[in-house]
């Protein structure tokens, strides 16, 4: 009884064969157009910067369509809104893909002493750039108080 080993039936699996299943199904999975689907991150980057004449906002909106960003100011609140709505259609052969994607993202900065008539934006390479100019405020001037 001593040295006996269960006896197995099956084939004993090289353990190399078992990795090489597994990186043939991730090869597989990464090869397919899963992750080029179009999305909206959760959270666009977006820069501030402050001059001594105006606020210069930089958010970078990659692959949005210029007609899906919406921007505002509303007592003294930019707000940047993306809606997105895709439907991709794609047919090559046998295989027939269809994806949809609906998303929405805001982000909203409370930026004071802002001339709301001035305000202007582009969007050029995915880069959406807002440009608020400051009111400009003139010294108040001294005056004397008469005392009574």
């Amino acid at each position: 009884m001593f040295g006996i080993v269960p006896f197995r039936d099956r084939k004993r699996r090289d353990v190399r064969s078992v990795f090489d299943e597994f990186s043939s199904l991730m090869d597989r999975l990464l090869d397919e157009d899963f992750f080029l689907v179009p999305f909206v991150p959760r959270s666009f980057r977006t820069d501030i910067r402050e001059t001594e004449d105006a606020y210069i906002v930089e958010a970078e909106l990659p692959g949005v369509p210029k007609e899906a960003i919406r921007v505002t100011y509303d007592e003294g609140v930019l707000s940047i809104v993306v809606e997105e709505d895709k439907d991709i259609t794609e047919e090559k052969g046998e295989y027939i893909r269809r994806e949809r994607y609906r998303g929405r993202n805001e982000r909203h900065f409370a930026l004071e002493n802002v001339d709301e008539e001035k305000i202007t934006a582009s969007f050029e390479n995915g880069v959406l750039r807002i440009t608020l100019p400051k009111l400009k405020r003139t010294p108040p001037k001294g005056r004397e108080i008469v005392i009574e």
